[in-house]
């Protein structure tokens, strides 16, 4: 494969660009409508769903210019490339969604102390075309979804942005015929939990991501056991796994062989632990250190 064939199949197409900005398009023109409808119908949870489409506006435009750094091939100053581009991405997107659920809470507590009445017809119109355009969305960003892990969590926000826009429309049917008023900042603290909840498990991840955790469902101890059955092995340490986003994982680790052996053996040993960590644990390109008599033919810590 040529660099330019390597390039061209990371590069989204212009087909998944258009959908991308359209959708982008899309929620900030519904994000419009709804500040305007909040505003003429007094509805909070109108203006809450509003800033909840603008973030989620914002976040699509950020996943997708992190999705084009990210697919630049490394060079002399970034050997590892840049895909961390898109875990930088999430972890400014989460941490926004943050602060304006909070604020929304601040404003929910207002409205509970003096509930305001509401114009439910406007109301129930913006409502309508809310729940249309995001459904609109959805079925825009559906083809990323499927293709790329930092798109698929866009999507799921845009998901939940329908499901927020049905909330309103319940809640604008239950003011109009038993003016219930206390509904509305209930619906925005609703809003707002999903809203918390979703960015502190993208900021939570992002956040471990960037520490180079080992990823949750790797085990030290497991690799090192498995690796260890090969006969010629006698330990495994020094081990380090990170990760350098979603999907690409990260491998350094010292082998310590039982016996003096010519490097053209010692290069089989070090195929067979390769073929371990890629088809056990999905770990490709380790980096691997191979010793003979380490800490005096003991296991090391």
């Amino acid at each position: 494969m040529t660099i330019a064939d390597h390039r061209h199949h990371h590069n989204p197409d212009n087909q998944s660009n258009k959908r991308i900005i359209s959708t982008i398009i899309l929620k900030l023109f519904i994000c419009v409508v709804e500040i305007i409808g909040g505003l003429l119908s007094g509805s909070l949870s109108l203006l809450a769903d509003a800033m909840h489409n603008f973030t989620d506006g914002v976040a699509v435009l950020i996943s997708f210019l992190a999705r084009k750094i990210g697919r630049r091939s490394p060079d002399e100053k970034m050997t590892f490339g840049y895909r961390r581009a898109e875990i930088l991405a999430a972890l400014l997107n989460s941490s926004v969604i943050i602060a304006i659920s909070l604020s929304l809470f601040k404003e929910a507590y207002f409205r509970f102390r003096s509930p305001q009445e509401i114009l439910v017809p406007s109301m129930l119109v913006v409502g309508v075309f809310g729940f249309l355009a995001d459904l609109l969305s959805v079925y825009l960003l559906h083809p990323e979804a499927r293709q790329d892990m930092n798109m698929r969590a866009a999507y799921l926000h845009l998901l939940g942005d329908a499901l927020s826009s049905i909330g309103i429309i319940i809640a604008g049917i239950i003011i109009y015929f038993s003016n219930f008023y206390i509904i509305d900042p209930i619906l925005t603290v609703a809003i707002a939990l999903f809203i918390l909840t979703q960015g502190y498990q993208i900021l939570r991840q992002s956040t471990l991501i960037l520490m180079e955790r080992v990823p949750a469902h790797l085990n030290t101890e497991d690799i090192q056991k498995k690796v260890e059955t090969i006969p010629e092995i006698s330990s495994l340490h020094h081990v380090h796994i990170w990760q350098i986003d979603e999907d690409k994982f990260l491998f350094e680790g010292h082998i310590t062989l039982n016996r003096d052996m010519k490097v053209s053996e010692a290069d089989e040993i070090r195929k067979k632990v390769e073929e371990i960590l890629s088809g056990d644990f999905n770990i490709h390109h380790p980096h691997l250190q191979l010793e003979f008599s380490y800490c005096n033919n003991q296991k090391c810590e």
